[in-house]
């Protein structure tokens, strides 16, 4: 179940301002994210539904052992992943 990854510009700008670089802990720990969202069921069963300000629904899937959390659309052919936060977002009720 392999999927295509596509990044958009306001995650690279959160990953410069979080200071999750490559090679650093904290960018290990969001690769790994990235990886198991590429191979798995989506949305996993801690991910969640939130709203990106100003408007945008997107699902949330926390960075294990990182205090991130990574805002992400997907399909049948690959996950858009579309920012990363350091405040849990807040779940929308459904």
């Amino acid at each position: 179940m392999g999927r295509l990854l596509r990044v958009a510009p306001r995650f690279h700008a959160g990953i410069r301002r979080l200071g999750a670089h490559s090679g650093s802990a904290s960018g290990r720990a969001v690769a790994g994210a990235l990886a198991s969202m590429l191979q798995s069921e989506l949305p996993g069963p801690l991910d969640f539904e939130a709203v990106i300000p100003p408007t945008r629904r997107a699902w949330v899937r926390r960075v294990p052992r990182a205090n991130f959390w990574v805002f992400y659309a997907f399909d049948d052919v690959g996950v858009h992943v579309l920012a990363i936060v350091d405040q849990p977002p807040v779940p929308i009720e459904l």
